[in-house]
């Protein structure tokens, strides 16, 4: 256990997709539109589909039902039945082959996870059971005990105050707020989703957002990477 002079706990809230890892070719959109036309029997391109990046899935879902006219109602007595299927055309992808690393994230993990006074958990677009699968390839789904998932709204602004809750109550207390809270995403949707809600915010550029483009939405730091996973953890720990 890293042992350090500061007393102040700190929630760290990862996003996954981009952030942690990464597929190598575009196979999220391709296991929607088949689900999609196996549950509801309607045919999409990928250039319908809207960005995926930042979005929580039932977010997507709800987006793709509207563009091929299926009603809201319908989609909810179907999610179970989707949940289902996505998590299993997910199996098929969810190995070093198809998911990639991203630099420096293991590394960085491990401090994080070897300091006293930080606790990690998720804050991720992933239905549940598809995010831990991800993060199992990699042997990092212990790492992140709780979490709010993509399952849970398809707001992603809602989704702080669901991961703060399961928080406090994984360990029995209420330390947990939103002033000692920060979120770490690789989307515009993450710094927007910490600012909605007052917490800081760690962008990095490994997802399909420069640090151009990432910078414009003001985040508190941000990174090309976490190569330098001393230096983003100096930062973490000094917010």
């Amino acid at each position: 256990m890293y042992l350090n002079n500061r007393n102040n706990q700190q929630l760290v809230l990862f996003d996954i997709d981009g952030t942690i890892l990464i597929y190598k070719k575009y196979f999220s959109r391709k296991v929607f539109i088949s689900i999609i036309k196996e549950v509801f029997g309607k045919e999409l391109q990928i250039s319908m589909l809207p960005g995926f990046s930042g979005m929580t899935d039932l977010q997507i879902l709800k987006n793709i039902c509207s563009i091929i006219n299926i009603p809201e109602t319908e989609l909810n007595n179907n999610i179970r039945v989707i949940w289902t299927k996505l998590l299993a055309e997910f199996k098929k992808l969810s190995n070093p082959d198809c998911i990639e690393l991203l630099p420096g994230v293991i590394e960085l993990i491990n401090l994080l996870s070897d300091d006293n006074n930080i606790h990690l958990g998720l804050l991720t677009g992933n239905f549940k059971e598809n995010a831990y699968l991800k993060l199992s390839v990699f042997d990092l789904e212990k790492y992140f005990p709780f979490g709010a998932f993509g399952c849970d709204s398809d707001s992603r602004n809602n989704l702080p105050e669901i991961a703060i809750k399961r928080a406090n109550a994984f360990y029995h207390f209420d330390n947990f707020s939103t002033d000692n809270t920060i979120i770490i995403g690789d989307s515009p949707m993450d710094i927007e989703c910490a600012k909605a809600n007052n917490i800081p915010v760690v962008s990095v550029a490994t997802g399909v957002f420069s640090v151009n483009q990432l910078t414009e939405y003001k985040p508190d730091f941000i990174f090309e990477n976490f190569s330098d996973y001393k230096k983003v953890y100096e930062s973490i720990i000094n917010l």
